[in-house]
C-alpha cells in the first residue's frame, strides 16, 4: 500500500474503512485509504460512518442518520423538509458526492436537498469545512461523499449468491411501514451484481403532545443496482440509483399553514444517477489512476391541490468526470488530477402575483486542476498541502436570465501539519481556502430572481487547531475552527417591477469547537462529545430565514453508549441535549428552548440469517423543536415540531 499511518487516529479511521471491505475487494482498498489519509491530518471535525452503525441506529431518514454525530444537525419534523447543518452551515455549501457522482445545486429552499436511502449505503465519510484539494471545485463548507454497497460487502464467506428481504414498521401517530428487498452475488470469482428496492409509505406522526401534525405524510421509492469487478490491476464499478420521493404537505413542506392561507400541495422530488468508477493501478510508485464518470438528474414539482397552475416545477443535470493519479516520491504521496462538471437547469415558478410569474434556463461549467501532496516528514510528522485552480462560466440561455453571461477563475490552497508529540498524543493545525464562482444555485428562485451580471465570486477560508489522545481503550480529541466565506450569493427582493435580483449580500463567518472524550473496547464502548458553533451574516447571528446559508443552532451535547454481549446481540443509546439559544428571527421570538432528546435501540440474531431490530426514538415523549428546523415568525410558531415518541421494529433474514 502507498499509505503511511502517522496517528493513531488515522490508524483507527482506516480500521473502520477497512471493517466494510470485504475479502473478495481487499485489493480496492488503496485509494479509500488515501482518501483517509488526506483528511487525517484534520481530525477531528471529519466523521465516518459504516453500514454497520446505520443499521444498529435503525437509521430511515437524513435525520436518523447523522443523530448520533457532533457537529452535525438536521432538521426534525417532516422528512421532505430535512436539510443538514455542518458547523451551523447549510448543506447546499458541502460538495456532495454519491459513489463519486456530485449532486450540486439546490431544488427548493423549503426542501430537503440531499436525498439518501440508509439501506444501501456503505459508508459516509464528512470532511468539515473548506479543505483538502480533492475535495473538488467550490467545497466551502467541505464535502460529505457517500459509498453505496457492491455484492461483496453482502455476501457472506463462501456464499456466491444471496438475498435481502427486511420489514419495517414505523408506530407512532397514524404510523408507517417499509420494506426493503435485494438480490446479489457472483457473476463470476472477480464480478459482483446488486439490485435493491426498498420502499416506504409513512403516515402522518404525533408530537411529543400526542397532537397528530399534518400534513406530513410521505411515500418515498428508491431502487438501486451496481456492478462491479476486480481484475488483476484493475478494478471497476457502475451503479445506477433512482431515487422518487411524494409528499403531502403546504407549499413550503418546512412551515405549517402559521397563515392560515397556505394550501394542501402535492410534493415530487427524484433523482437518477449514473456512475462509472474505473481504477488502474500499476503497483509502482508511478502510476495508479482513478477516473469517475457520472451523470446526474434531479427535479422537482410543488402542485397545489386545489389550482391547475404548478406552484413551482424544476429539473436540474449535471454530467462531469474526475481524473487522477497518485504517485509516491520518498515519503511523499501526490495525487493529482482534473475535474469538470456541466449543469443545465430549467425551471418555472407560479407562486408570485402574476406579474413575477417567470421562468429560466441556465447553464454552467466548471474545470479544474488539482495537486494534493501529502508527505510522512518522520513517522511523527506528517505534512500536507495542496492547491487547486478553477475555471467558472455561468450563462443565461432563456427565461428571465436569457443573455446573462458571468465567468471566473480562482486558487483553493490548504496546508496542514499533524505532530505525534508523544505516544498517542497528536497534535494538528489545518488552514484551507475554497473558491466557489458563479453557478447555478436554486431551481426555484432562479424562475423568480434575475441575474444583472454584477455577481463576484465567493471565498471561503478555515482555520483549525486541534489536539487528540489515545492510549488503550480511552480517547480524547479536541479542535476550536474559524471559517469565513466572503461574497455570499443570495436573493435579495426589491419591491419594484421585479421582483428582486441575485446579489453579493455580505460576509458570512462561524467560530465553534468540537470536544469528545470516550472508551472503545471489543465489547463496550461510550463517549460523551459537546460542540458549539456560533455563525453570523454581515456580523448578525444567522436565523432560520437565512435558507441556503445555515441558522443558529444551541450547544449540543452527545452522549453514546453501545455494548456487545456476544456477536448475536448488542444495544446501545443516545442522549442529545442542545441548549437554549437566542433567537433573532423576530423581534418577539422567544429563545429556541432547551431540549434532551434520548433514543435506545438493540440487535438480536436469534438463528443465523435472522435479525430482529427496535429501536425507540424520542425515548422520554418530549415536545420540542430541533434547533435546525424553521421555529418561529410573524407572531407563531411556524416550522414542524418534532416526532414525539416513535417505536420502530424490523425483521430481516437473508436467504
Amino acid at each position: 500500500m502507498k499509505v503511511s499511518l502517522s496517528t493513531p487516529m488515522s490508524a483507527l479511521s482506516i480500521m473502520l474503512t477497512m471493517t466494510a471491505l470485504p475479502a473478495q475487494a481487499t485489493d480496492q482498498a488503496d485509494s479509500r485509504l488515501e482518501i483517509v489519509q488526506v483528511i487525517a491530518a484534520r481530525e477531528p471535525g471529519n466523521l465516518l460512518l459504516n453500514s454497520d452503525q446505520l443499521d444498529r441506529i435503525q437509521a430511515s431518514t437524513i435525520e436518523d442518520m447523522f443523530a448520533n454525530e457532533s457537529s452535525v444537525a438536521v432538521g426534525g419534523g417532516s422528512a421532505t423538509a430535512q436539510k443538514i447543518y455542518v458547523r451551523g452551515f447549510e448543506d447546499v455549501m458541502l460538495n456532495v458526492t454519491i459513489d463519486g457522482a456530485q449532486s450540486p445545486g439546490e431544488l427548493y429552499h423549503h426542501q430537503g436537498r440531499v436525498q439518501l436511502e440508509p439501506e444501501f449505503v456503505k459508508a459516509i465519510e464528512l470532511d468539515a469545512g473548506a479543505g483538502v484539494a480533492t475535495n473538488g471545485a467550490g467545497a466551502l463548507t467541505g464535502a460529505l461523499k457517500v459509498t453505496l454497497k457492491d455484492a461483496f460487502d453482502m455476501l457472506e464467506p463462501g456464499e456466491d449468491w444471496g438475498a435481502l428481504v427486511k420489514g419495517t414498521g414505523k408506530f407512532n401517530g397514524d404510523n408507517g411501514e417499509k420494506y426493503t428487498t435485494a438480490l446479489y452475488g457472483k457473476l463470476t470469482n472477480n464480478i459482483g451484481f446488486i439490485g435493491g428496492y426498498t420502499h416506504e409509505n409513512r403516515n402522518d406522526y404525533d408530537d411529543g403532545n400526542g397532537d397528530v401534525v399534518a400534513p406530513s405524510s410521505y411515500d418515498h421509492a428508491r431502487s438501486f443496482a451496481k456492478l462491479n469487478g476486480s481484475f488483476d490491476r484493475q478494478t471497476f464499478s457502475l451503479t445506477f440509483e433512482d431515487i422518487d420521493d411524494e409528499a403531502t404537505t403546504f407549499e413550503r413542506p418546512n412551515l405549517t399553514n402559521y397563515r392560515g392561507t397556505f394550501q394542501y400541495s402535492d410534493q415530487q422530488m427524484s433523482r437518477q444517477t449514473a456512475a462509472f468508477n474505473y481504477r488502474y493501478n500499476a503497483e509502482n510508485d508511478w502510476l495508479d489512476v482513478q477516473t469517475t464518470l457520472y451523470t446526474n438528474q434531479s427535479d422537482f414539482k410543488v402542485q397545489r391541490q386545489n389550482a391547475d397552475i404548478i406552484y413551482g416545477e424544476g429539473q436540474f443535470d449535471s454530467i462531469g468526470f474526475d481524473l487522477r493519479n497518485s504517485t509516491v516520491i520518498g515519503k511523499q504521496n501526490l495525487t493529482y488530477g482534473i475535474d469538470y462538471r456541466s449543469d443545465e437547469l430549467k425551471s418555472a415558478q407560479n407562486a408570485t402575483p402574476p406579474f413575477a410569474w417567470g421562468d429560466t434556463e441556465q447553464s454552467a461549467e466548471v474545470i479544474g486542476v488539482y495537486l494534493q501532496d501529502n508527505w510522512a516528514i518522520t513517522q511523527a510528522i506528517n505534512f500536507t498541502a495542496g492547491l487547486r485552480y478553477d475555471d467558472y462560466s455561468f450563462d443565461g440561455d432563456g427565461g428571465i436570465s436569457d443573455g446573462v453571461n458571468i465567468s471566473d477563475s480562482g486558487i483553493s490552497p490548504n496546508i496542514g501539519l499533524s505532530w505525534e508529540v508523544a505516544e498517542g498524543l497528536v497534535l494538528r493545525t489545518a488552514y484551507a481556502q475554497a473558491f466557489r464562482g458563479v453557478t447555478i444555485r436554486e431551481a426555484f428562485f432562479s424562475g423568480l430572481y434575475l441575474h444583472d451580471g454584477s455577481l463576484e465570486s465567493e471565498e471561503a477560508d478555515n482555520l483549525e487547531l486541534g489536539i487528540s489522545y489515545e492510549n488503550g481503550g480511552f480517547f480524547a480529541r479536541a479542535t476550536v475552527y474559524q471559517q469565513n466565506i466572503d461574497n455570499f450569493i443570495d436573493v435579495e427582493y426589491s419591491g419594484g417591477t421585479v421582483w428582486g435580483y441575485w446579489r453579493n449580500v455580505g460576509d458570512a463567518k462561524v467560530e465553534g469547537y468540537e470536544v469528545e472524550v470516550g472508551v472503545n473496547y471489543s465489547d463496550f464502548s461510550a463517549s460523551l462529545g459537546v460542540w458549539d458553533a456560533k455563525n453570523t451574516l454581515n456580523g448578525e447571528p444567522l436565523v432560520d430565514g437565512n435558507m441556503g446559508l445555515g441558522t443558529s443552532i444551541g450547544r449540543t451535547w452527545l452522549a453514546k453508549l453501545d455494548y456487545y454481549a456476544d456477536p448475536a446481540f448488542n444495544l446501545g443509546s443516545s442522549v442529545r441535549l442542545v441548549e437554549r439559544e437566542e433567537n433573532d428571527i423576530a423581534a418577539d421570538a422567544p429563545d429556541k428552548k432547551t431540549y434532551i432528546v434520548a433514543k435506545v435501540y438493540a440487535n438480536w440474531n436469534p438463528i443465523e440469517k435472522l435479525t430482529l431490530s427496535v429501536a425507540v426514538n424520542n425515548l422520554f415523549n418530549k415536545f420540542y423543536y430541533d434547533h435546525a428546523t424553521y421555529t418561529y415568525t410573524a407572531g407563531s410558531y411556524a416550522g414542524y415540531p418534532s416526532l414525539g415518541r416513535e417505536l420502530v421494529t424490523s425483521v430481516a433474514y437473508r436467504f
